[in-house]
């Protein structure tokens, strides 16, 4: 847990919300994600998490919650491979999600009223600078705004903006 960065008031306070991918056989485990990223997906968010994990249910599947701050210009982005690229940054209070190509249309439908109102904007394309392709949307956050792609009996991929 990163203390000081919970006392920073201009952070984003999001909670990312994942499907549980840890499978346990007696004293075997395997994690999906893990093996998908090639690293823990605590590990990535730990500079950024100012609580730790839990895990609750959501849409007829388990899921992990990290509780998350992101200070202004700060972020995360994070290879999936065969995919592209997943991040999110905050850039001065407004969260931006970075998103591969492949994930556009999902995205913009979670976001549709959103987009409508004007408290989102996107898909602005664009080259990372990496040689990676990736789409953002810009989100103004609302106290308790909630944005989920379900996943059927996995669970979701989600965030909830905080207060």
């Amino acid at each position: 847990m990163n203390a000081a960065l919970a006392q920073d008031r201009d952070a984003l306070r999001v909670n990312l919300t994942t499907p549980t991918t840890t499978v346990r056989l007696g004293p075997f485990q395997f994690d999906g994600l893990k093996a998908l990223l090639g690293m823990d997906f605590a590990d990535a968010l730990a500079p950024l998490m100012i609580g730790p994990r839990f895990q609750r249910e959501s849409g007829g599947g388990l899921v992990d919650v990290y509780p998350l701050a992101i200070p202004d210009g700060e972020g995360l982005s994070i290879p999936i491979r065969l995919l592209g690229e997943f991040g999110f940054y905050n850039d001065r209070s407004i969260l931006i999600l970075r998103v591969p190509p492949a994930a556009v249309d999902v995205v913009a439908a979670q976001l549709v009223r959103e987009l409508a109102s004007g408290e989102a904007k996107g898909p602005r394309r664009r080259d990372t600078g990496s040689g990676v392709r990736v789409a953002e949307f810009a989100v103004r956050l609302r106290p308790g705004m909630r944005k989920a792609v379900p996943l059927g009996s996995f669970g979701e991929i989600g965030v909830e903006a905080g207060a």
